[in-house]
């Protein structure tokens, strides 16, 4: 099908060409206005008391580690085993753009899981880089709290309670989401790829037969 077979075809289809050509714009204005998100992130990592006092969190090898895991636990809810993948995933990655998540980093990968380290994967995602520092500070004082519960429960004495550090200090924020020019140029191509394959498959319209001949008196 030469260019010339197309403008035909779509000079006769008129309508579907229009059609086509006004779907593309409404979904180039809904790219253009896409907002993007902003991740912020940081590790809690347990420490053990700065004292000699005994404490029964920290006396196992391994403690410190299986804490890390009920603070998480405490804090997700019943869902957090599933929520224990690996690392590398973030929560803009599962397609969230508000709120925050603490995990416990799986080394283990997907079907088994290891948790080799103390530490807290703490992430949050908002609309703007102020909006996701309020939600990691919303999640770390929940972290705080949960362990700070934990520790009340077991009436652990103030100088051999676990302590906290943040990895970094301070936490990363970063601006997540492409570029909107080359989003708003694919968005345009696609459409009007679709209108053209449209116009393609429905193809010139046919020409109405004419009247029959009047007979022959």
């Amino acid at each position: 099908m030469t260019a010339w077979d197309l403008f035909s075809i779509a000079a006769q289809r008129w309508l579907i060409a229009l059609l086509g050509v006004l779907l593309t714009v409404a979904m180039v204005v809904v790219v253009s206005d896409a907002q993007p998100s902003y991740l912020a992130q940081v590790r809690v990592v347990l420490l053990p008391p700065a004292s000699a006092q005994p404490n029964g969190y920290t006396d196992a090898g391994g403690s410190l580690i299986s804490l890390a895991g009920v603070v998480a636990l405490t804090v997700e809810g019943a869902d957090v085993s599933a929520e224990a993948v690996s690392e590398d995933v973030t929560l803009t990655g599962e397609g969230r753009r508000q709120g925050y998540t603490v995990r416990q980093p799986n080394s283990g990968g997907q079907w088994q899981y290891r948790f080799d380290e103390p530490i807290l994967d703490v992430q949050a995602v908002g609309s703007t880089p102020a909006d996701a520092e309020r939600q990691l500070d919303a999640a770390l004082r929940r972290v705080d709290s949960a362990l700070a519960d934990i520790q009340d429960g077991e009436d652990v004495p103030e100088a051999s309670r676990v302590r906290t550090v943040l990895n970094p200090e301070v936490a990363q924020v970063t601006e997540v989401g492409g570029s909107v020019a080359r989003a708003m140029l694919a968005t345009t191509v696609l459409g009007l790829l679709l209108t053209v394959s449209v116009l393609g498959y429905l193809g010139p319209r046919r020409r109405e037969r004419s009247a029959a001949p009047i007979g022959r008196r």
